[in-house]
């Protein structure tokens, strides 16, 4: 005699990996390639320097307008509108080159993840 009673509530259907060509590694060539991609260095981008020439150019300037008497109004007027362009350019500047640096510095983050997924796959 048959008890069928069992149920299925929900339906998967499980997926085979794909057959394909790989490549063997040697453990010594995996570490390797993970300790060069850990080293890998990213360089300070250009905007940080850009930037901080900007800031010190606006302070320069408003050490000017502080320090100086200037013969007219419009020489004054003029030289804190450079010295607002002058900062509100070296701001963003600054801005954009740490978002780059974050942005730059995650890729390698990234891939060591990856790899550390593969090597989660297999035993030690």
């Amino acid at each position: 005699m048959k008890n069928n009673n069992f149920k299925i509530s929900q339906e998967f259907e499980i997926l085979q990996h794909q057959k394909g060509k790989a490549y063997p590694i040697s453990i010594k060539e995996w570490e390797f390639i993970k300790n060069e991609i850990k080293e890998i260095n990213v360089n300070v981008n250009i905007f940080y320097s850009i930037g901080f020439l900007f800031l010190g150019a606006s302070m320069s300037g408003f050490i000017t307008i502080f320090t100086t008497e200037f013969k007219t109004e419009m020489s004054k007027y003029l030289t804190c509108g450079f010295v607002a362009l002058f900062l509100i350019i070296g701001i963003l500047s600054v801005y954009f080159a740490i978002d780059k640096h974050k942005q730059e510095a995650s890729k390698p983050k990234e891939i060591i993840k990856k790899i550390e997924l593969i090597e989660s796959r297999f035993e030690k």
